[in-house]
């Protein structure tokens, strides 16, 4: 209990520094432009990620950093809980544009930290819009040579089972051509989400696997991606449960 709400302090004070970084962020993007503002935002979210590593004292597990090309690629994970996003921008040292629900915007903070940090807003109730997005998504990759990354299952599990996988999630992919880099994180939830209070010492597996290249699929495995990236990640899932 004690240690639950030091942490959500401690946490608290992380957020309100954000915040004040975050308008120096600000002031950047109105004076210098989105790429600068977006290169020291990536700064200010890597320190703020340390925290949240720090506070609960998380034993983070990464693998399979060589697995990624130098090439632009989509990330495609499970999605356990926020604490999935935290682990994987305080792993990954490369320009990203993040596909997140609509809902964040209303998140304190958050949002401001999305707004300078290419967050893209995916409506999955409105089509067009959604449309709209992945064309955003896909601009970023051509143009800006941008990583994307997405959950294709939409929300968070807050379990170790995975929900199904939206196909829309892959337009991406078909349209640009990019590898895949199917993105595997494990007991993420139990940080936090499980009991919604702070555990200590979790420890948090992230890996990423080798590529796919959709034009090197069999006809039937490209047609099914969602299914073939899901069982990927599965079996690893499994793997690292001792499955």
């Amino acid at each position: 209990m004690f240690f639950d709400i030091i942490s959500k302090i401690r946490f608290g004070f992380s957020l309100i520094t954000l915040w004040f970084r975050l308008l120096k962020s600000s002031y950047v993007f109105k004076t210098k432009g989105e790429k600068e503002s977006y290169a020291l935002t990536k700064v200010y979210a890597k320190k703020h990620t340390d925290d949240l590593i720090r506070i609960t004292k998380m034993n983070l597990i990464v693998e399979g950093l060589e697995n990624i090309p130098r090439e632009p690629v989509v990330y495609m994970g499970n999605h356990q809980s926020y604490v999935d996003i935290y682990v994987t921008m305080n792993s990954l040292d490369r320009n990203i544009c993040l596909i997140g629900k609509k809902e964040i915007r209303k998140i304190p903070i958050i949002s401001m930290l999305a707004k300078y940090y290419k967050v893209l807003f995916l409506d999955r109730d409105n089509p067009r819009e959604g449309l709209k997005t992945i064309l955003k998504a896909v601009d970023q990759i051509r143009n800006e040579k941008y990583d994307v990354l997405i959950y294709p299952e939409g929300t968070r599990s807050k379990k170790s089972e995975m929900g199904e996988f939206h196909k829309g999630s892959f337009k991406i992919v078909q349209k640009t051509q990019v590898p895949i880099i199917p993105m595997v994180v494990n007991n993420a939830y139990k940080v936090f989400e499980e009991t919604y209070k702070v555990k200590r010492g979790i420890e948090v597996h992230l890996a990423f696997l080798e590529p796919v290249y959709l034009d090197r699929l069999a006809p039937e495995e490209a047609k099914n991606i969602d299914d073939y990236i899901k069982n990927l990640i599965q079996k690893k899932l499994n793997e690292l449960n001792g499955l």
